[in-house]
C-alpha cells in the first residue's frame, strides 16, 4: 500500500491522560509503491492536503489567492499551512504540482464558478495517461472524472447525494432572498443559472453516477413556500434516471435528502427531521387555534391534533428505535404567550438514545437540539485479563477505560472531541493499546502505554476511496491496519512499533465480499474475517507478512453477521456472531478447525458488539 500511505505523518507526545495531543509533525515517509493499487490515490491525497493549505491562506489574506507566477513562489506562500513538504508533489510523477498563474493574487470573489477554475494540476500525465487537477471549489478530477468528491469511501452514489444536499441548501437560500418564492424551474440550465450565486459551482448540478443533470419540479415555479402543504414530502430536485442500484436521490422542500434503502438517509438523521416536522406542525396548529398548544398528554392525543399538518404517520415514530416520542404534558393547552423562554422549554424528545448515543429534543421555538450520551463501542483484553473499554459519543468525543479483571475501573483517558469515529481497539501482550479512529478516507492511530499515557499519534490520508476498518497488534507491538475500498478491494498495512509504514498487502475479493475484521495472534500471524453476499462468513489465516496460509468458512446461519474477531494467547480464534435471533461465540483452532460454539438467546435491548480474550 505504498502509494496509498505515502503521506503519513507522525508525532510523539508525552501528553498526560486527559490532555489533547500537540499538532502533528511531519516525517515525510515515502514507502515503495505496491502493485495493484490505483496509481492516482496518493496523488489525490496530496492534492487535498495542498488545497486545504490554500484555503487556510485565503482565510488569512482577505480571501486573496497566493502568488502563482512560479512554483517556488506558490510553495513559499502556502508552506506555513502544511506540515509535510511532500504534499507539493504528485507521488505518481515525482514532480511538483503546477499552480495556475492566471489566478495568482486575485480575489476569490472574482470567480462566479469556482468549480471550473483550476488552482493547480499535475506537471505531466501519469503512466495511465491521466492527470490530477484541483479546482477552486475544492473538488479534484482525475483524467476529467471527479475523484471521490470528498465523501467517505469516494462512492459516486454518495457524491450524488452530497450534491443534492448542496442544491437543496442553495434553493432555500434563494427562496429566502426572493420573498419566499421559488425560482422558475422550466429547465435545469435555467435553475443552475439562478442558483449559482448560492451554489458557486456548476459541478454539483450533475450526478456522477448517471452523468445527467438533476431534474427540478417545474410545478413549483413561482410558488410561495408558505403555500406548500407538506414541505417534507414535496420534491424539489431529483435524479432524472435511477442509479445502477435502481434508486434515485431526492431533495425535498424542507431541505432534507432521502434515498430509501441506502446510507444516504440514516435513521438518526431521520429522527431529528421528524421532530422538526412535529415542531412545525405544533406551531401551525397553534396559529389555527388562537395561539393555544395542542394536547400533549399522550402520543395518541398529539398525533390526532397535529396529523392534519404533518400528513404522515411515520413522522410520529423514531425511525431508528421504532418508539413514539415523549411529549411534555405540562404544556398541554398553554397559550404561546405563556412561553417566556421558548428556546429552553422542551416539547418532545426521544424516549431512548439512538445507536450513536444521540438524544434529540424539540423545543417550543421549533428548533431541535441533539444531546449525546457515551456508547460503549469496542473492547480489548490485555495482560492479566485487564480490559480496555472504548466509548464513543455522537459528537465524536472518545473515552478509553481500563478495567481490572473483576471489572473495576482503574483509570480513564479522555482522547478528544470531534476527532472521528472509533473503528477498533487492540491491546498487545506488553500492555500497549492501539486505537484506530476513522474520519472519511483518513485514519488516526493512537498508541497508549500501560499507564494510559499517549505515546504516539499518527495520521494517514486522505486516500481516495479507502476507509479504515480495524486494527490488530501482535507481540512485537507492530500494528496492522485493515482498509476497505468502495470497489470492494481490501488491504492490510503493517506499521512499526512507532507507527511508521513497513509493508502492505492488497486483496481483491470476489464481487460483493466485504472484509469486516482483523486480529493478530501472539506469533504475529493474522486472522481476516470477511462476509459474502449469501451470508457465508470466510476466515483466512495469514502469515505475519500477509500471505494466505489457510482458508475456511461458515455457512449462513439465520441472519447473523460476524461482528468481531480476536485471537487468544494459545492461537485460538474467537468470532462473535449476532443477529435478530440472538448471538453466538465460535472458537476455532490455529488451523481453523471448529472447536466450540455457544449460542446466546436474544435479550430485549441488548446487542453484542465486540469480543475480547485475555491471557
Amino acid at each position: 500500500m505504498g502509494k496509498l500511505f505515502k503521506n503519513a505523518v507522525v508525532v510523539a507526545s508525552g501528553a498526560i491522560v486527559a490532555a489533547i495531543l500537540a499538532p502533528v509533525l511531519a516525517k515525510g515517509l515515502t514507502p515503495a509503491p505496491a502493485p495493484g493499487f490505483a496509481p492516482d490515490d496518493a496523488c489525490v491525497g496530496n492534492s487535498r492536503l495542498l488545497m486545504k493549505a490554500v484555503r487556510l491562506y485565503l482565510q488569512d489574506n482577505d480571501e486573496s489567492l497566493p502568488p502563482m507566477d512560479s512554483t517556488a513562489h506558490f510553495q513559499a506562500a502556502v508552506s506555513p499551512y502544511i506540515s509535510n513538504t511532500s504534499v507539493f508533489s504528485c507521488p505518481a510523477t515525482h514532480l511538483a504540482f503546477q499552480p495556475n498563474p492566471a489566478i495568482g493574487l486575485h480575489s476569490l470573489a472574482e470567480y462566479a464558478t469556482p468549480g471550473e477554475v483550476i488552482v493547480f494540476q499535475d506537471a505531466v500525465p501519469h503512466a495511465d495517461h491521466k492527470s490530477v487537477a484541483t479546482f477552486l471549489d475544492g473538488h479534484i478530477e482525475v483524467g476529467g472524472a471527479i475523484a471521490g468528491g470528498g465523501t467517505p469511501a469516494g462512492d459516486p452514489d454518495l457524491v450524488c447525494a452530497d450534491r443534492v444536499r448542496a442544491i437543496s441548501l442553495a434553493m432555500l437560500q434563494y427562496v429566502q432572498d426572493y420573498d419566499q418564492i421559488y425560482p422558475p424551474m422550466d429547465t435545469p440550465a435555467h435553475v443552475q443559472t439562478l442558483l449559482l450565486p448560492y451554489a458557486k459551482s456548476t459541478s454539483i448540478f450533475v450526478c456522477p453516477s448517471t452523468g445527467q443533470p438533476y431534474a427540478f419540479n417545474a410545478s413549483l415555479s413561482y410558488v410561495a413556500q408558505a403555500a406548500l402543504d407538506s414541505p417534507a414530502t414535496t420534491v424539489v430536485v431529483q435524479d432524472p434516471v435511477a442509479h445502477a442500484n435502481s434508486l434515485r436521490v431526492i431533495g425535498y422542500a424542507d431541505g432534507h435528502v432521502n434515498h430509501p434503502g441506502t446510507a444516504y438517509s440514516t435513521p438518526e438523521t431521520g429522527d431529528a427531521a421528524n421532530l422538526k416536522r412535529i415542531g412545525l406542525g405544533i406551531l401551525q396548529y397553534a396559529q389555527d387555534y388562537d395561539e393555544y398548544m395542542p394536547d400533549l398528554r399522550s402520543p395518541e392525543a398529539l398525533k390526532a391534533a397535529v396529523y392534519p399538518y404533518v400528513r404522515s404517520e411515520d413522522t410520529f415514530v423514531n425511525p431508528f428505535t421504532g418508539q413514539s416520542y415523549l411529549y411534555n404534558a405540562a404544556y398541554s393547552g398553554w397559550s404561546l404567550a405563556m412561553f417566556d423562554s421558548p428556546a429552553t422549554m422542551w416539547l418532545a424528545r426521544d424516549r431512548t438514545p439512538n445507536s450513536d448515543g444521540t438524544l434529540n429534543v424539540l423545543f417550543a421555538d421549533g428548533h431541535v437540539k441533539t444531546r449525546y450520551t457515551y456508547v460503549a463501542q469496542h473492547i480489548s483484553v490485555g495482560p492479566n485479563s485487564e480490559t480496555r473499554l472504548l466509548w464513543n459519543r455522537g459528537d465524536g468525543s472518545i473515552t478509553l477505560s481500563r478495567l481490572s479483571s473483576t471489572g473495576a475501573e482503574i483509570n480513564r483517558a479522555y482522547l478528544g472531541l470531534g476527532v472521528g469515529t472509533v473503528k477498533s481497539v487492540s491491546t498487545s501482550s506488553t500492555g500497549y493499546t492501539s486505537i484506530l479512529i476513522g474520519k472519511g478516507d483518513t485514519a488516526s492511530l493512537w498508541t497508549l502505554n500501560p499507564s494510559f499515557y499517549v505515546t504516539q499519534k499518527t495520521e494517514y490520508g486522505p486516500y481516495d476511496g479507502w476507509a479504515p476498518i480495524s486494527v490488530g497488534v501482535g507481540s512485537n507491538n507492530q500494528p496492522r491496519l485493515l482498509w476497505n475500498r468502495y470497489d470492494k478491494s481490501s488491504a492490510i498495512w503493517q506499521a512499526s512499533a512507532v507507527n511508521d509504514y513497513i509493508s502492505d498487502k492488497r486483496y481483491a475479493l470476489a464481487s460483493g465480499d466485504i472484509a469486516s475484521g482483523l486480529a493478530v495472534a501472539p506469533d504475529n500471524s493474522q486472522r481476516l474475517v470477511w462476509t459474502r453476499p449469501s451470508g457465508e462468513v470466510r476466515f483466512w489465516t495469514l502469515s505475519a507478512a500477509g500471505d494466505i496460509l489457510s482458508q475456511s468458512g461458515v455457512p449462513p446461519y439465520h441472519d447473523w453477521k460476524a461482528k468481531s474477531v480476536t485471537v487468544g494467547p494459545n492461537g485460538n480464534t474467537w468470532v462473535l456472531f449476532a443477529g435478530t435471533g440472538g448471538s453466538s461465540l465460535m472458537t476455532m483452532s490455529p488451523t481453523q478447525q471448529r472447536l466450540n460454539k455457544i449460542d446466546f438467546p436474544a435479550e430485549a435491548g441488548w446487542t453484542p458488539q465486540e469480543v475480547g480474550v485475555g491471557a
